[in-house]
């Protein structure tokens, strides 16, 4: 399966690159285009600085708040009339960001005024966008100064994050924490799992398999989330139909369909991180959580996570480097510490939104998520002031990226012909005794 699934993944890769080549040669720069005209909105992105309105499949609106007197009235569903200037994405001379919206889908940047809210038809995304609003007030309501962790960690909205919370997180290499990935819905998946223990098994996946489904909405669909949780849709099959679970080819055979409907997703960084990173794992995690095992110098669960964290480095590290023009040299042993602590803060987190009402049990679990949060940045803080905790480079070079890649995958397949060999005169050792 693996091997199949691997073929079909670089014959689609290499006709993807061979297609972005070709897009990138023949480039021609757009013209802006006067218009004026009416979007329905279907996705409300707030930032810092400026809001992003989405409107159809190959439409982005992009707005300054200094230009916006409608944004809090803006949501979903709403039809607005805007005056402003649209570009064509495959030839906007800003090709790094186009190229990223081209990733999620979109075809055209419209930069301009909105000069009315002209109605609103409310749907499912007016709907989902409400429920994410009224949860982002009521953390607000509950947590104060720590609301912007919680929504980080609940539901993945880093919009409120401070830069210099962003920036420790990206020093100790966390920053995989606060989106939302395979880690959350799997922490989800289990917690559900615990509670529903006395179910049936097949229920009970059911039943996880729907709080997954409706996880991944209220996050806002985000292209991590729904890998994530079509990965672990992937794996319940799998239980399902007492088939092994192979999470490199699952891995293979999802990104193969990915990359078809869409070849601009190389571009986006989250994606070929995540998809990096379960390839990185399904590759080294076994070679090296056996060694740990073998010496015994770490206790069973600190090696396994251990195994783990490194594992998701190796082949991680080169994009870190191509993409933020920084490596961590502290991420290993920060995840070692920061994953733990997130995953017993997640539990409270969650529990204390839901009995929070209730005298003393809510606060007290919202006490155990800020002296776990204090504990996490305390220690990141404290790491990341190290003088080589971290290195940031000028720039990142293509051509040093892709000489990483050939020396790993080089030393990982002379190291498996090696331990092939090993094996073999092992079985033909045992054979010659018995």
């Amino acid at each position: 399966m693996r091997r199949y699934s691997f073929v079909i993944f670089i014959c689609i890769f290499i006709s993807a690159v061979f297609t972005l080549v070709y897009q990138e040669r023949s480039f021609i720069e757009s013209e802006p285009i006067e218009v004026y005209r009416e979007y329905q909105i279907d996705q409300v992105e707030k930032r810092p600085n400026y809001t992003m309105l989405y409107s159809g499949d190959s439409a982005i609106i992009q707005y300054e708040y200094s230009s916006l007197d409608y944004t809090d009235n803006i949501l979903p569903g709403s039809v607005i009339a805007v005056e402003g200037k649209v570009t064509a994405l495959k030839g906007h001379p800003q090709r790094g960001y186009a190229n990223y919206l081209r990733s999620r889908g979109y075809n055209y940047l419209i930069n301009g005024n909105i000069d009315d809210i002209v109605s609103h038809k409310s749907n499912f995304r007016t709907l989902i966008y409400e429920i994410r609003e009224y949860l982002g007030k009521y953390i607000d309501s509950i947590y104060r100064v720590d609301s912007p962790f919680v929504k980080a960690l609940v539901y993945g909205d880093r919009a409120e994050m401070n830069e210099n919370d962003t920036e420790l997180f990206s020093k100790t290499g966390i920053s995989h924490l606060l989106a939302i990935s395979g880690f959350h819905i799997g922490l989800l998946a289990s917690m559900a799992l615990i509670l529903l223990k006395k179910l049936p098994s097949n229920i009970r996946y059911f039943i996880v398999l729907g709080f997954i489904f409706i996880y991944v909405i209220i996050t806002g669909a985000r292209p991590s989330a729904i890998r994530a949780g079509i990965f672990y849709l992937m794996y319940i099959a799998s239980i399902f139909y007492c088939k092994r679970y192979d999470v490199i080819s699952s891995a293979f055979l999802l990104s193969s369909v990915l990359i078809a409907l869409n070849p601009y997703i190389l571009y986006d960084a989250g994606f070929t991180l995540s998809f990096m990173a379960v390839i990185s794992i399904g590759m080294f995690y076994q070679s090296i959580n056996a060694t740990f095992e073998k010496t015994k110098i770490l206790h069973k669960y600190i090696a396994n996570l251990t195994s783990m964290t490194i594992s998701a480095q190796v082949l991680t590290l080169p994009l870190t480097y191509f993409y933020f023009q920084r490596i961590s040299i502290i991420s290993i042993f920060s995840n070692l510490i920061s994953v733990p602590l997130v995953t017993l803060t997640y539990p409270f987190m969650l529990s204390s939104l839901v009995l929070y009402k209730i005298p003393f049990l809510g606060n007290l679990l919202m006490s155990m998520v800020k002296s776990l949060k204090f504990i996490l940045y305390y220690f990141n803080q404290k790491i990341s002031a190290f003088s080589l905790s971290y290195i940031d480079f000028e720039a990142s070079n293509i051509y040093t990226t892709i000489v990483a890649y050939v020396l790993i995958f080089t030393f990982y397949f002379i190291f498996a012909i090696y331990t092939l060999k090993e094996n073999k005169n092992e079985l033909q050792g045992f054979a010659e005794k018995y």
